[in-house]
């Protein structure tokens, strides 16, 4: 039996037919301003009648802050048009079969621990820097959700109080000195006019041979190397995973980041690249549906 897998971003989603782990057919659409739920059930409708697939389940991975049980987003800023609607019940009523729904931080962990860098590991923690930073805890290979949804915000941990304002309405978040919009911060208050129009790729590349870069960058590891020990003494994982759009540039800060990681941390730390890239949230949200036992 297949597997209809989703993954809701804000400017695509993507769907994906799975058979014993295995995805056979992919198709993504843009995701629209509105009426986003009516989009997706007919792309899925089509989807399923192009390959005469019959299903048994539906994992869907959502931007956002999730209420799982029930199956809602409660909070998306890259798709508001979706936050409170009744995605699993809507679902569950036109295609008759079970439907799960998580955050795509959180299946994006599942898959690198089943297909990815955490394969074999049942406790990890898994985070994504793009924009910001986000993340998935896994213990004894389930997600860790919490009360409201909130569990793997790491982003939002305080590393300054009384710091830099971030959207969140926090100050001193991790994510506003570790991310990819914390680099491009510094690269505009930086004295060195020379590298204002740098890209985040740029500066890391020319770290080596520019001054002003170099400084930037090693701010950029000095404060990822303390969020990733803080994540190590709160959990205490068999490895920290780290992705997202900024580890396509680690050729040029990796090796620093685990050296600098390692003053930083008196026990062991292990971290590691993380393995999937565009389709880890669809392999996740295909796992949603194994992992409830359907």
């Amino acid at each position: 039996m297949h597997m209809l897998a989703i993954d809701i971003g804000g400017t695509n989603i993507q769907f994906g037919l799975f058979q014993d782990g295995e995805l056979l057919f992919l198709k993504t659409i843009a995701t629209p301003k509105e009426a986003i739920l009516e989009a997706m059930i007919a792309a899925s409708e089509t989807f399923l009648s192009d390959y005469q697939a019959d299903i048994a389940g539906i994992g869907i991975a959502s931007a956002g802050i999730i209420d799982a049980e029930n199956g809602v987003i409660k909070k998306a800023s890259n798709i508001p048009s979706l936050v409170g609607v009744p995605v699993k019940a809507e679902m569950e009523r036109v295609f008759n079969v079970p439907v799960f729904l998580n955050n795509d931080a959180n299946c994006a962990a599942l898959a690198e621990g089943v297909y990815g860098a955490a394969q074999g590991m049942s406790s990890y923690v898994c985070m994504t820097i793009g924009t910001g930073i986000g993340g998935g805890v896994v213990l004894n290979e389930k997600v860790v959700n919490g009360r409201s949804g909130f569990a793997g915000e790491v982003g939002h941990m305080t590393l300054f109080p009384g710091g830099l304002q971030c959207p969140c309405g926090k100050k001193g978040c991790w994510e506003q000195y570790a991310s990819g919009s914390a680099i491009k911060r510094m690269i505009a208050e930086h004295p060195d006019g020379a590298i204002a129009d740098y890209s985040p790729q740029q500066v890391f590349e020319c770290a080596s041979d520019n001054a002003a870069c170099q400084a930037i960058v090693d701010q950029f590891i000095d404060h990822l190397a303390i969020g990733v020990t803080n994540l190590q003494y709160t959990f205490d994982p068999e490895a920290i995973v780290i992705g997202g759009g900024v580890i396509d540039s680690s050729a040029y800060w990796w090796d620093k980041f685990v050296t600098v990681l390692d003053e930083h941390a008196p026990i062991e730390v292990i971290v590691k690249q993380a393995q999937l890239k565009n389709h880890a949230g669809l392999f996740g949200a295909s796992l949603l549906i194994k992992n409830e036992g359907v």
